[in-house]
């Protein structure tokens, strides 16, 4: 019996690492942080871009930013964790078409005018705060958060982003082993010159972004 119990301590030891990949879970307050999105030209299509990844710069970081709240169930729906995950984390509060009808962004970034997904026009992002960087031909939306975020931190980098494989453009997945997803947004706010500045962004005069994306 001893025998059979030494065995599952140790088999216990060996799996539960493999599984249980979120190491840290951590809901951060934040005022002021600002969410940057990049959009790549796509080269094979004039005036077209690709959806990059989004960021949010807080605290003297920069991590890699998920913009919508159901990205949280879905890791804890995958992944098994060492670290406490809060209640609220496993259940989405979204409902995508009325949220979207009523620009209610709290849980989702896209359907705030800062960078909102026309679905009746699609392929299309439209916004107020469109920039560019110095010497980059991409192209770049950012505005200020207020709100709560989830910070995470797993065991070895896990997929955040699929990306995609088509013959007009190939996008690598993104994997990381640190990165925030939002939990619930406050307000959002333009960016002040000053900060625009701070991060070498240039305002740009357009309103909106073409975007490839396959089907």
């Amino acid at each position: 019996m001893v025998r059979y119990t030494i065995i599952f301590v140790l088999w216990s030891l060996i799996t539960t690492p493999i599984h249980a990949q979120i190491e840290q879970c951590e809901v951060v307050s934040l005022t002021d942080a600002i969410v940057i999105s990049e959009y790549i030209p796509c080269p094979q299509l004039d005036s077209f871009y690709v959806e990059g990844c989004h960021y949010i710069y807080f605290g003297g970081k920069t991590v890699p930013f998920k913009i919508r709240a159901s990205f949280n169930k879905f890791l804890v729906d995958h992944y098994e964790s060492n670290s406490y995950i809060p209640e609220c984390l496993y259940k989405t509060e979204e409902d995508p078409i009325l949220n979207y009808l009523s620009h209610d962004y709290t849980y989702d970034l896209s359907y705030s005018k800062h960078e909102r997904r026309n679905f009746e026009k699609r392929g299309r992002i439209e916004s107020n705060d469109i920039y560019k960087r110095k010497g980059s031909k991409r192209s770049y939306v950012a505005y200020s958060f207020e709100g709560e975020i989830v910070m995470y931190k797993t065991k070895r980098k896990i997929m955040i982003d699929r990306g995609f494989n088509d013959p007009i453009y190939k996008r690598r997945p993104m994997k990381s082993s640190e990165f925030a997803v939002l939990k619930k947004a406050g307000s959002l706010r333009s960016l002040t010159m000053e900060e625009a500045n701070s991060m070498n962004l240039k305002k740009e005069g357009n309103r909106y972004i073409n975007i490839f994306a396959p089907e």
